[in-house]
């Protein structure tokens, strides 16, 4: 810890709702200047923790004090007005909005009773700059980048003079260049003795930022302590209640089948010379730094942006992915890398959304095994899959990631497909519900499927894939079997001069 002295303590929080006790007996406190992880399963009790600090919702018990001092917030204005800010993973901008606007909604400076547009942009300039963005107070929210929005979020914050500042996941829908620069601005903000309370699910960004670390389960604080006591194998015990080493499934011990998906000097905008195999019942993964063409290999192969050289054989038939239809009727399934834009329709039932590629391909070739396009097969497959809901009508929003990332497996179940492509299969979700990804893979091989699985995680490559295919500058940089090192995938990925840091999540 960076200082003795707590900036936020909050005591003994308990918290029931109906039928369900949230949080019991928590504690958890943040000193000046420090970065204080937190961390748990979806449901372990984070939200609410975190909604009672911001006012939204009052403790049934426990106390709360911000410098020393007893407070009660019976609403989000008298948290913010304490010195509390708390940027959401889902970003509230106004998308019609100027930056300068939204930095100052609710807040907006007045001169003879006139909104002061001149004050607003002289602030907002000099807030962004304290934050080392180059962002024009004049440009609209809407055409800014999510990294981009992400810093406008912080400057609102200290718009109101925030001294005690939470993020909740805020790398999610960030790429690995631009997350490494909010990691350093969290680290400069805490310097600058901002207290931080920091909530994600990822492992690497915890060990880069974090000086304490506590994790919730089941509504109780199972364990605090300074980040030099809590190593990853430590931290998921504690989320999950079992070892590293059991978090991925063990490998299939029969060798793999024949050759299931087969690409040969296959091309594109960006891609050149690509050769790779996948064999029945195997799971290859796919590593690479940010911009090495692993993403858009799998977006080559499900026929979004199509191969424009080269040959590509599904099951020893020669296959024209000239669309995701085409890709789809071929035998091919791909789980996008962005499930909220590509892959689900938000606003519909998750009963529906597993029934999609049934429904809206319903006029293509199907293997004769493929389900049938009814409510009750798609039901089983969501329960097959432990999908966790109050309903199956329930809008697909309102899950958690783990469990919408179900979902979209269950849709391609339905299809009974030969090849199904992973896009970073668990991005943005909790460690119990990565595990839970992992173990279906893994069934879904011993079944088998070929996977394909794409990953920014070097962990995840390293831990679950049966070979390892490293792609550099759009091409195939080279193969490693299965248990290889962090340290060979990298040899492979990183050209003389890159930093390695680049290919870590």
């Amino acid at each position: 810890m960076k200082s003795a002295a707590l900036a936020l303590e909050m005591h003994n929080i308990t918290k029931t709702f109906p039928g369900v006790l949230a949080l019991d007996d928590v504690s958890f406190g943040c000193a000046r200047g420090e970065v204080h992880a937190l961390c748990g399963e979806n449901g372990a009790g984070k939200s609410t923790l975190i909604k009672i600090l911001g006012g939204a919702y009052q403790p049934d018990a426990g106390t709360i004090r911000i410098d020393g001092r007893d407070v009660a917030f019976s609403h989000p204005v008298a948290a913010r007005k304490a010195g509390i800010s708390i940027i959401h993973q889902e970003l509230s901008l106004l998308p019609f909005r100027t930056v300068a606007e939204n930095i100052f909604l609710g807040i907006e400076p007045t001169r003879y009773g006139a909104l002061d547009r001149r004050r607003m942009r002289v602030e907002s300039e000099r807030l962004l700059r304290r934050l080392g963005s180059s962002i024009t107070p004049e440009a609209l929210a809407g055409d800014l980048s999510i990294a981009q929005q992400q810093i406008v979020e912080i400057a609102k914050a200290f718009a109101i003079e925030a001294r005690i500042l939470v993020m909740d996941e805020p790398t999610a829908a960030l790429d690995r260049a631009d997350a490494s620069r909010l990691l350093d601005l969290v680290r400069r903000l805490s310097s600058e003795g901002v207290s931080i309370v920091y909530i994600s699910h990822r492992m690497p960004e915890i060990q880069a930022v974090a000086d304490r670390v506590t994790v919730l389960k089941d509504g109780r604080a199972v364990m605090t302590a300074p980040l030099a006591e809590a190593p990853t194998s430590r931290l998921i015990h504690a989320m999950v209640g079992r070892d590293l080493a059991e978090f991925y499934p063990p490998r299939s011990s029969r060798p793999p089948g024949a050759e299931a998906l087969v690409i040969r000097a296959a091309s594109s905008r960006h891609l050149r010379g690509v050769d790779l195999a996948v064999r029945a019942g195997e799971i290859v993964g796919v590593a690479g730094l940010e911009g090495s063409g692993k993403n858009d290999l799998a977006r080559a192969i499900s026929g979004d942006e199509p191969f424009e050289t080269g040959t590509m054989e599904v099951d020893g038939r020669t296959v024209v992915a000239r669309s995701p239809r085409a890709a789809i009727g071929a035998g091919l399934g791909r789980l996008s890398d962005d499930r909220k834009r590509e892959g689900l329709l938000m606003q519909q039932s998750l009963r529906d959304n597993a029934a999609l590629t049934l429904r809206a391909f319903a006029g293509l070739l199907r293997s004769p095994t493929a389900e049938p396009m009814s409510s009750a097969a798609t039901d089983r497959r969501l329960k097959q899959l432990d999908v966790r809901a109050a309903s199956f009508e329930q809008e697909v929003r309102l899950l958690s990631g783990g469990n919408q990332q179900r979902v979209i497996i269950a849709r391609w179940l339905a299809r009974d497909l030969e090849v199904l492509i992973f896009s970073e299969p668990t991005r943005g979700i909790d460690v119990a519900a990565k595990a839970a990804i992992y173990r279906i893979m893994r069934d879904l091989a011993d079944r088998g499927r070929a996977i394909l699985m794409i990953s920014s995680d070097l962990p995840e490559i390293v831990g679950v894939s049966d070979r390892i295919i490293v792609m550099r500058e759009g091409a195939v940089a080279g193969e490693l079997p299965g248990g290889a090192s962090e340290e060979d995938v990298m040899a492979l990925a990183v050209e003389q001069g890159q930093s390695p840091h680049a290919l870590l999540q």
